[in-house]
């Protein structure tokens, strides 16, 4: 009798389940020759589901990216506009002030992060992908702006000055200076990876698998050729006041060359962030296919492990009764003695 009950009472919880769900509660069993393609079905439903999450994270992290970018450039293109009104001595001190907190939003919004590090690091996504401005590099025991401003020590007051001024700092932001290699841009400015890797070939970039048949690559680094323009634009106006240059084309060349560097900078990072929106829009159709290819494969494992809920109650009631059945009888018996047939 214990036999009998504990079989009814599983059978009765897979009726439960079918009635519930819909399901067979032992699809496997069930399906028998067919149980090979419930499980390949199973498997795909399981990667693709994986595929929707970790897409809807990249799509999160490119909006991120995107942002911050739009931020670097509003700020960089509000330098740009005042520096117009900056060959007057007038205008040149507040245009000094403005460059250098533009400067270091640069630096704050490129270290945008999320739980897997910060975005704009390249595959050293352990690191903040640009030095504090003031900070000392523990690589190279220098800051940048030390070195900025080491590189325009000396006199201003020509042409020929600030052309060579120029072009020292171009040395610079380009790992160019090969006078004092410290002082380059990936040794002292930047902390992500490098632009090229230690056999002189182009770093690996930080990509992710988005289907079975595509990756996508991150679109944006700090060390980006257009990042480097628009910091090299924006230090030279924090670092001098171009009202204290006394020679009027020697000024002029100054302000135009940050103003060049800017502008170079700026364009490349607004095709940066349009890039990254394309890359979201693009992540957006993956992620379409994918749920609607969710829903058929849904419909498949639907046809092969489905259960009619109602035959399923059916049975669940007829279950029911034979247990209440088995109970009443074991009870009628455990009450029986030798004394009732005496």
């Amino acid at each position: 009798m214990r036999e009998t009950t504990s079989r009814l009472a599983d059978q009765i919880s897979d009726a439960s389940k079918e009635a519930t769900t819909g399901l067979k509660a032992q699809p496997l069993d069930a399906l028998g020759h067919k149980s090979a393609d419930a499980i390949a079905i199973r498997m795909q439903i399981v990667r693709n589901d994986g595929f929707i999450a970790s897409n809807a994270l990249l799509d999160r992290r490119f909006l991120a990216v995107e942002t911050s970018l739009g931020s670097i450039r509003e700020t960089a293109q509000d330098v740009l506009d005042q520096s117009f009104v900056a060959l007057t001595s007038a205008g040149s001190g507040s245009l000094s002030q403005v460059a250098r907190s533009a400067l270091d939003t640069l630096i704050e919004r490129s270290a945008v992060s999320d739980a897997s590090g910060f975005l704009m690091s390249g595959t050293r996504s352990d690191v903040s992908p640009l030095q504090g401005w003031t900070q000392i590099n523990p690589g190279t025991g220098l800051s940048p702006a030390g070195i900025v401003d080491d590189v325009l020590s000396g006199p201003m007051t020509s042409l020929t000055d600030v052309q060579s001024k120029i072009d020292a700092l171009k040395a610079v932001f380009s790992d160019t200076d090969t006078a004092n290699p410290s002082r380059n841009f990936e040794a002292s400015f930047y902390n992500g990876s490098p632009t090229l890797d230690a056999n002189g070939q182009p770093s690996a970039q930080l990509t992710a698998r988005v289907s079975t048949t595509e990756t996508m690559a991150q679109p944006a680094q700090a060390n980006a050729p257009v990042m480097r323009d628009l910091m090299r634009g924006l230090a030279m106006l924090s670092a001098v006041d171009s009202g204290q240059i006394t020679d009027p084309d020697a000024r002029d060349a100054w302000i135009t060359e940050a103003r060049n560097a800017i502008a170079s900078g700026l364009s490349g990072v607004t095709e940066l962030e349009t890039n990254t929106g394309l890359s979201r829009s693009r992540l957006a159709n993956t992620i379409a296919t994918q749920e609607s290819r969710g829903s058929l494969l849904a419909g498949e494992q639907l046809l092969l492990e489905g259960a009619d809920q109602y035959d399923a109650a059916t049975r669940l009631t007829q279950l029911q009764n034979q247990l209440e059945s088995s109970y009443a009888v074991t009870a009628r018996l455990s009450r029986l003695s030798f004394l009732n047939y005496l």
